[in-house]
């Protein structure tokens, strides 16, 4: 009956979210309310001890939205000041072929982006681009979310994984496990399983592209979908290995981030160069639509008619299209002379006014507002770079030498006391990326020469972003908080899992033992879907972690599974249930003008999301087998 009433509020969120379609910032503090009446009423907990637990919940919030904050800070800035439309330049010359723009565009850079920025913030940045590189908008919406889907687990400097090994760290303790011990395997197991899904997400993404959004039937052809096989396993090694590598030796923070940055500095060079870029190249072409003709009824001489007709008219086409070829080909010569003497004109510009800053002070120089001619591609990388290369540098310091100057950084810290001598909370606010990505936003105005009248639209936005996922993870944190710190010892219960007479565990050690009960032998095939639920329903892998990592947790405690491999496919799952998320797909629907199409990109998503639930599965099956 315990497991059955503490299951209540999470159920109640599904619910809420799915069948009434209320959205999270109301279905979770309305679960979190639900909650605590159930922990008061059947659990016995006080007043003071939910105020406890939802007052500490509110501040554990406090770091993970700091990191979303600034993130998101750094995006708009770059958007605002104009840099970002010359990174979206710098795709379009690579190649024509829309497969590898796929890759490049919709996996490298949406990695990037994800790993930079997160919450959704890909998939509505992504499409867009693939759009105006010539992707059917539909298509273009579909990888964009496919691909969003790897590189989601270390998404804004590894903000969903951080925030499970935040939701679990009490239990750490209890369990005999080193906290940070358990924070390296889970960020290398969780980047592990995901690794192994990439290849199979980019055979995906080509199939469909080739199969489902070619309206020319000599392109809709398998050959083009084995002719790019050398070259998705260039990017998926190239990808996988710096991926593993960081999440082994560096941390969460940036496996996506660097990863991705790497291998798109690379990949870009090389497609230049064509190594191994398929031959036949395979390009959107524009839809055609056939009149749909019923001769049944039609009288023979009605039918003669209409076929000499044609062919008249067919006739007439081809001579004018000849001349038509002829008056385009010298309005082409006309246009690539005025374009080579501006692009000669431009140049001579840009040089007379480069001379002129640098004779200029120093001041004057970073007084300077704006770009008469865009922002240079490198110092638009400027912000982005700055962040790898801090992030880098502490994480690998302070893990080589943890008495240093990084690793000091983790022990300076905001402390509220509890009265008794011991902590309330504390927040190690110099060692959260978010602080860095605030400090990087300011420079950057500078760096990119900003208006003021654009600063200030950057962080309006990226304020009113941020009030949007607050509130699910204020209360969702806090509610996570009720239900693992529940237990009452006085009331005494039978466990399902083993039949005994114990003490009454926390509401999540109930739940834990309900889901065991029922899912013992094949709980390695559930956990990966209890992280996809949590994605679709929030849509963000960070509340579905927040929401249901304690619950894995214990339930694998409870079962005998390695926790930390069951974690990590919560936290994988959380990641590939983000193409299927409702969020995600309105906003990137919206970004790419096709809104009223989300059941359609949601049915097409469905099975690599599936697939990729079953592969992960298999692939924690052996891990468990062979390492554990």
């Amino acid at each position: 009956m315990y497991a059955i009433i503490a299951f209540i509020p999470i159920v109640l969120v599904i619910v809420l979210m799915t069948v009434f379609n209320i959205k999270a910032k109301r279905a979770i503090p309305g679960a979190w309310l639900v909650c605590c009446a159930l922990a008061f009423i059947f659990w016995q907990m006080s007043f003071g001890g939910l105020l406890k637990q939802t007052v500490v919940g509110f501040l554990e919030s406090v770091s993970v939205l700091l990191i979303i904050f600034g993130a998101v800070l750094i995006m708009n800035t770059l958007s605002e000041s104009g840099a970002m439309d010359s990174i979206k330049g710098m795709f379009r010359g690579v190649t024509p072929d829309a497969r590898v723009q796929a890759v490049i565009v919709g996996f490298l850079f949406g990695a990037f982006i994800e790993g930079a920025a997160g919450f959704g913030t890909p998939a509505a940045l992504v499409g867009p681009m693939m759009v105006s590189l010539g992707f059917d908008p539909v298509a273009a919406t579909v990888f964009a979310l496919i691909y969003n889907s790897v590189p989601v687990s270390f998404g804004a400097c590894g903000t969903p994984t951080n925030t499970a090994i935040t939701i679990v760290s009490d239990s750490l303790a209890q369990n005999g496990l080193v906290k940070e011990t358990f924070a390296s395997d889970i960020t290398f197991y969780s980047a592990l399983l995901l690794a192994l899904c990439t290849f199979l997400v980019h055979v995906v993404v080509i199939f469909i592209q080739v199969f489902v959004f070619s309206t020319d039937p000599q392109k809709r052809k398998m050959k083009y979908v084995l002719n790019m096989i050398p070259f998705l396993i260039y990017v998926t090694l190239l990808f996988d290995g710096i991926y593993l590598a960081i999440a082994r030796f560096v941390g969460p923070e940036l496996v996506s981030l660097g990863a991705s940055a790497i291998s798109m500095v690379v990949v870009i060079a090389t497609s230049k160069k064509g190594f191994l870029i398929p031959k036949d190249k395979w390009e959107f072409s524009e839809r055609v639509y056939e009149k749909a003709k019923d001769d049944s009824f039609t009288p023979k001489l009605i039918r003669k008619l209409r076929e000499s007709l044609e062919k008249r008219f067919e006739k007439a086409y081809a001579k004018m299209d000849i001349e038509i070829d002829v008056i385009n080909k010298e309005k082409d010569k006309e246009i690539e002379k005025i374009l080579a003497d501006e692009s000669l004109q431009m140049k001579e510009l840009d040089k007379e006014l480069n001379d002129y800053w640098k004779q200029q002070s120093l001041i004057k120089r970073l007084k300077r507002k704006d770009f008469l001619l865009g922002v240079p591609i490198l110092r638009a990388w400027i912000p982005y770079i700055m962040i790898g290369l801090c992030l880098a540098l502490t994480r690998v310091v302070s893990s080589l030498k943890p008495d240093s100057w990084a690793g000091k950084l983790k022990n300076i810290k905001l402390t509220i006391p509890d009265g008794n001598g011991g902590t309330f909370w504390s927040f190690a606010f110099l060692w959260n990326p978010g602080v860095l990505f605030i400090i990087i936003a300011l420079l950057s105005i500078l760096i990119l020469r900003m208006r003021k009248v654009y600063v200030k639209k950057a962080w309006l936005k990226s304020l009113d972003q941020v009030r949007g996922a607050a509130i699910p993870l204020l209360f969702g944190v806090s509610m996570v908080y009720v239900l693992r710190n529940s237990a009452n010892d006085a009331v005494q219960v039978t466990y399902l899992m083993n039949d005994k007479t114990a003490g009454l565990g926390s509401m999540l050690t109930m739940m834990a033992d309900g889901l065991g009960y029922l899912f013992k032998d094949i709980y390695m095939w559930v956990a990966p879907l209890v992280g996809v639920t949590g994605s679709f329903i929030s849509g963000s892998n960070t509340v579905s972690n927040t929401l249901f990592s304690g619950l894995q947790f214990e339930t694998a405690t409870l079962i005998g599974l390695p926790q930390v491999i069951i974690l990590a496919l919560q936290n994988t799952g959380g990641a590939i249930g983000n193409m299927i998320c409702v969020n995600n797909v309105v906003s990137a629907c919206a970004t790419t003008n096709i809104s009223g199409k989300e059941g359609r990109i949601i049915r097409l998503n469905i099975v690599p999301c599936l697939l990729l639930s079953i592969l992960l599965s298999i692939v924690a099956t052996i891990i468990c087998k062979i390492v554990f």
